[in-house]
């Protein structure tokens, strides 16, 4: 354990320590699930590794995905299963397999990579369809939030693909997607479903952890 975080700085590790407090505040005050709290401990991990371009972060990554379809799925968000067990897995699968062979010696983090215009324009062209398509089949499987979900779903598409290209620009895409989330699970709490707090409160850790991701990435990745 003290190896893993030999190089975090205090600010990092006081992120990591108030996401976690946080999430394990609102869990025991709403009595949520287990699956609910690991969920969101595994995403903040996750994201605060990624922000420090950690290798490892893939990995946890997959674990996250595979957590959150089973969360969405008993919330009756299918067309995030649907999307997370089709796409967003195989995207990490992907993600672990482009870090590891792009990782930097002597910072022992990942190498950025830039992405050209063609790139940007063929990204913005499928996320257009996209958007169409996923509204189209979440309102199939009558999704709760039909509107603020395709575009959870668009954005973490887009910020997951840009991840796992090493790109800085998915941090910003992450931080759009942490903001429509927080709406997309606060509508619920606000209808009484406290349990799912814990959620509520990783989205806006999250949002931290993504915030300072960009700065990192834009400064020593």
């Amino acid at each position: 354990m003290k190896r893993l975080f030999r190089d975090w700085k205090r600010f990092e590790i006081s992120l990591l320590l108030f996401g976690v407090i946080s999430v394990v505040f609102s869990s025991i005050t709403c009595k949520s699930g287990t699956l609910t709290i690991l969920a969101s401990l595994v995403g903040i991990i996750c994201s605060l590794s990624q922000a420090k371009g950690k290798i490892f972060s893939q990995f946890i990554g997959i674990a996250e995905v595979m957590l959150y379809s089973i969360l969405s799925y008993q919330n009756h968000y299918y067309g995030e299963v649907i999307i997370d067990v089709l796409i967003v897995f195989p995207m990490y699968i992907y993600g672990v397999i482009s870090w590891v062979t792009h990782k930097n010696e002597e910072t022992n983090t990942v190498e950025s990579s830039q992405i050209s215009k063609r790139e940007w324009g063929l990204l913005v062209f499928v996320s257009m369809i996209g958007f169409v398509g996923l509204y189209y089949l979440l309102k199939y499987f009558q999704t709760s939030q039909l509107i603020i979900s395709s575009l959870s779903m668009v954005t973490s598409l887009i910020a997951t693909y840009l991840i796992t290209r090493r790109s800085k620009y998915s941090f910003l895409f992450f931080i759009g997607n942490d903001i429509i989330l927080i709406l997309l699970w606060g509508i619920p709490i606000l209808q009484g479903e406290f349990y799912l707090a814990p959620i509520l409160v990783e989205n806006v850790v999250l949002l931290l952890n993504d915030s300072y991701g960009w700065k990192n990435w834009n400064e020593n990745i």
